[in-house]
């Protein structure tokens, strides 16, 4: 159910309020791991669902030295990237002591791994969501009793667009389209909220750990507004946004279910994975098949696979991860089989014991059973900022091996491989266990990738309904690059 300026009575929650305002800077790490689903593997440890222990001075002790020790053990850099990780210890470690609940405690080690200045650190509670807030309660999220998973919202999917946070897709059948919204049109607030606003503090913690203005904001500013979005089915969320014609739109509307398939995978929180394909013709009388999907989950693999073979006669394949921000980074090594007849490297894994190369893994039969050949007409992959992890190193991996031609903008630039494990208190870490390097040493943590066209959404183009990104890579491939 939709409204305008004046709706009638709807289930109003305060979601938006408790999801937008978090407490710390540490809660954008929170949000990756919450919100993304970043890791290339998380270990699943036997019995750490029971709950979680009384909270207690040698509690807290036993979970500093844990989350101190498993970093120390499993960096990929034995000298911390030149961190002193030991004066580290020792002034954190009283402040650990003193925390007299594990939200306290969360604060203390979510400084300690920030002090590492690297992508894929974090620590939350059990309930991520509960992270966002600090608090063990009170929001909805996933803590619901009625089992939701709290990741129902409006239909909107939104970039930062010329430093405005602008809808870029309205999802069919949402209660955003059924309310007339349009991409190009500006959220301005959720609730009181402006979504274009980094919280007090948030900003100035990840500038100090050497990220760009541009790249925080670009980054985290959609995710913040995703989680604001975000709550349980049917609760409205109130919303105003700016038409075409600059016309405020105070809207309530109705949360539904994300599309597609609940995945999970580990420790983290569910993660709707959606994969979307259609063929788009081109001027000349060819076509071209578009192929898009939320995030690196097994759940995605079939289909993809069914997506390349439906499109396997094709002029060209356009790979949109733009907004993706990675999974199982193994995927990476079979999805990009589909367009590689050999067992090169996307690109190399190192840690203590060593390296570990990302070798192609080349798909000989089609979803269907049948002896095919991996696609050899031209690729192109679309990126944005919201491009991370296992996108970045499936995009890094393709350009370097001049398999693929990347238009859009600049990535995230968060590759690091990850796990998370489950703490002595029930709280979980993620953490890096190695560093990533494309094909020909380009590090990828904190540059992400660099598109070969550099394609940036303007406002008027997505209200006149065109994605200038896609319309590059079509002209590509038009233009018989293989030729």
């Amino acid at each position: 159910m939709n409204c305008s300026s004046h709706p009638a009575p709807h289930r109003r929650d305060a979601s938006h309020r408790v999801r937008f305002r978090p407490r710390h800077a540490a809660v954008a790490a929170v949000l990756a791991a919450a919100l993304a689903g970043q890791p290339l593997h998380a270990l699943q440890q036997p019995g750490t669902d029971a709950p979680a222990p009384a909270f207690s001075t040698e509690l807290a002790l036993q979970t500093f030295d844990s989350v101190w020790s498993r970093v120390a053990n499993a960096h990929y850099d034995p000298d911390m990237g030149g961190v002193d990780w030991v004066a580290i210890r020792t002034e954190l470690e009283p402040r650990a002591l003193e925390a007299t609940s594990n939200q306290e405690l969360r604060g203390v080690l979510s400084e300690m791994v920030g002090r590492l200045g690297l992508s894929h650190f974090a620590v939350f509670g059990p309930d991520a969501g509960a992270a966002l807030e600090g608090e063990g309660a009170g929001g909805d999220a996933a803590r619901s009793p009625g089992g939701g998973s709290g990741l129902a919202n409006p239909g909107m999917e939104l970039r930062l667009v010329e430093d405005r946070m602008i809808v870029v897709r309205v999802r069919p059948g949402s209660a955003a389209e059924r309310a007339g919204v349009h991409p190009g049109w500006e959220l301005s607030r959720i609730g009181t909220s402006d979504p274009a606003s980094l919280p007090d503090g948030m900003g100035e913690a990840l500038m100090a750990m050497g990220t760009s203005e541009e790249r925080v904001r670009a980054l985290y500013l959609p995710m913040l507004a995703l989680a604001g979005l975000q709550g349980e089915e049917g609760n409205a969320v109130e919303v105003t946004l700016v038409d075409a014609a600059g016309r405020e739109r105070r809207l309530a509307l109705d949360r539904a279910p994300p599309a597609g398939e609940l995945a999970r995978f580990g420790y983290l929180p569910p993660f709707p994975v959606e994969v979307r394909h259609r063929q788009i013709g081109l001027e000349d009388g060819g076509a071209v098949g578009w192929i898009h999907f939320t995030g690196w989950f097994p759940a995605a693999m079939p289909r993809i696979a069914e997506a390349v073979d439906q499109y396997r006669d094709l002029q060209g394949l356009v790979l949109d991860l733009r907004g993706n921000p990675g999974g199982v980074a193994g995927m990476a090594m079979g999805v990009a089989g589909h367009f590689i007849d050999e067992r090169v490297s996307l690109g190399e894994m190192t840690h203590r014991g060593g390296t570990l190369q990302f070798n192609v893994s080349p798909q000989r039969v089609s979803a269907a059973g049948e002896r095919v050949d991996p696609f050899a007409g031209p690729v192109a992959i679309l990126l944005d900022p919201l491009s991370a992890s296992t996108s970045e190193i499936f995009a890094a991996g393709m350009q370097s091996l001049g398999r693929a031609r990347i238009f859009g903008e600049n990535t995230a630039g968060q590759a690091l491989p990850a796990v998370i494990i489950s703490l002595p208190n029930g709280d979980r870490l993620m953490h890096v266990i190695a560093d990533y390097t494309a094909p020909g040493g380009v590090r990828l943590e904190g540059r992400g990738v660099v598109p070969d066209e550099m394609v940036r959404p303007s406002r008027d183009a997505l209200l006149a309904g065109e994605d200038p990104a896609l319309d590059r890579a079509l002209r590509w491939i038009a233009s018989d690059p293989g030729g």
